[in-house]
């Protein structure tokens, strides 16, 4: 009968793992959870890795690396173009003041 009272009591409590906060992290990225549930986030994300769902939750991290990493380069190779024309404008406009001549009066 104790198993039974335990198994009760259990009924109201929601898995860890299969916690909104955990979906809303998979699906969108860590970055997407609001400021005020990160805490709440890396608890449910332990309490998920005990209860056995290790590969669940490296699932997320490597999602959220992946797009990092993929938004990380495309900004990378903006930056190195912005980088280009600076430089270009720079190296035009001195090369402009040593090469000019100073009109005769």
């Amino acid at each position: 009968m104790g198993a039974h009272l335990n198994a009760s009591n259990n009924v109201g409590e929601q898995m860890p793992c299969d916690h909104p906060l955990l979906e809303l992290a998979e699906l969108e990225g860590i970055k997407a959870i609001p400021i005020k549930d990160i805490f709440k986030l890396k608890k449910l994300m332990k309490e998920c890795e005990n209860d056995g769902g290790e590969k669940r939750v490296d699932k997320i991290y490597e999602k959220d690396w992946n797009r990092d990493y993929n938004s990380a380069r495309r900004m990378s190779s903006w930056t190195s173009t912005h980088a280009m024309c600076v430089f270009v404008s720079f190296a035009y406009y001195f090369a402009g003041k040593m090469f000019a001549t100073v009109p005769s009066s």
